[in-house]
């Protein structure tokens, strides 16, 4: 008797769906259905490629990817590793980032890329404070909500953390 492997390189997308969904991550179509804010029953017509609303795909594929951290180019044309590396996804970030209209937070990524060990260790150092008396006030900390300290102007962000005044020559 020969047992057949299953080739996911060859599959169709509807395919390699339901082989992510239930042969990878093994969940059942509501589980995966209820991750993804939709029914069993939309994920069982992605699944045999009879999708009603055809203009829902490209969003759920957009989410499924975000969700489960798999690939836009596998999911879409069968290319590449399954799944997102760590350094892939912080590149994505960082890209999308500067790629923005907001040169306030192209500059802060831009700060942040001219840091040196000690820079980052007063960083740190500060965000601990801040919890630890968030902590004391039973405010919000900042790892369980990070989005929400996030300051949404440089006016919010300078009353937060005050410019500091340095020296010419005291910049490397």
């Amino acid at each position: 008797m020969m047992i057949m492997k299953r080739r996911i390189d060859i599959l169709e997308l509807h395919e390699r769906i339901r082989f992510l969904r239930k042969d990878t991550l093994k969940m059942s179509m509501d589980a995966f259905g209820k991750q993804l804010g939709v029914s069993r029953d939309t994920i069982n017509n992605i699944e045999r490629n009879r999708l009603a609303r055809p203009e829902q795909k490209l969003s759920l594929l957009k989410l499924m990817c975000k969700e489960f951290n798999v690939s836009e180019k596998w999911l879409l044309d069968g290319e590449g590793e399954m799944f997102v590396s760590d350094e892939t996804e912080y590149n994505a970030l960082i890209e999308q980032m500067l790629s923005s209209e907001n040169e306030f937070v192209k500059n802060i990524f831009k700060t942040f890329a001219l840091f040196d060990e000690k820079d980052w260790e007063a960083l740190q150092h500060m965000v601990e404070k801040y919890n630890s008396v968030a902590d004391s006030d039973g405010i919000l900390r900042y790892d369980e909500n990070p989005a929400a300290f996030v300051p949404d102007t440089p006016e919010k962000l300078e009353k937060i953390a005050p410019p500091i005044q340095v020296e010419k020559n005291e910049v490397s």
